[in-house]
């Protein structure tokens, strides 16, 4: 799972003590936060040993555009004509549905 901020994470952490193991990890955010979204990005680390909180931060998996809604992400996936460029830095047409839905009421029967 990916996360926006690593905020949720140092929180998770903040008194752990390190080096520690992904499952020491886990276990202490488990312990802390219960069904978090940065116990779950926690989860998702690579095995191994972690000497310091800013080695765990490094390894958790970020999102670098959070405010793509669902469908954005799909389109931005599935038609890109440019090799090389980020996902999320790809350009797309909104759907149909969503323009509609944006558009005000009364506009749509004049």
């Amino acid at each position: 799972m990916k996360i926006a901020s690593t905020r949720q994470v140092e929180d998770l952490l903040d008194d752990l003590d390190f080096p520690a193991s992904k499952q020491e990890i886990v276990d202490h955010a488990g312990r802390r936060g219960s069904g978090t979204r940065g116990e779950k990005a926690l989860a998702a680390l690579p095995l191994g040993e972690y000497g310091n909180l800013d080695e765990v931060l490094r390894s958790v998996p970020l999102d670098p555009a959070p405010d793509r809604s669902a469908s954005e992400r799909d389109r931005q996936r599935l038609h890109h004509r440019k090799p090389g460029l980020a996902e999320h830095m790809r350009e797309t047409e909104p759907p149909p549905i969503e323009e509609e839905l944006r558009d005000e009421p009364g506009d749509r029967w004049r």
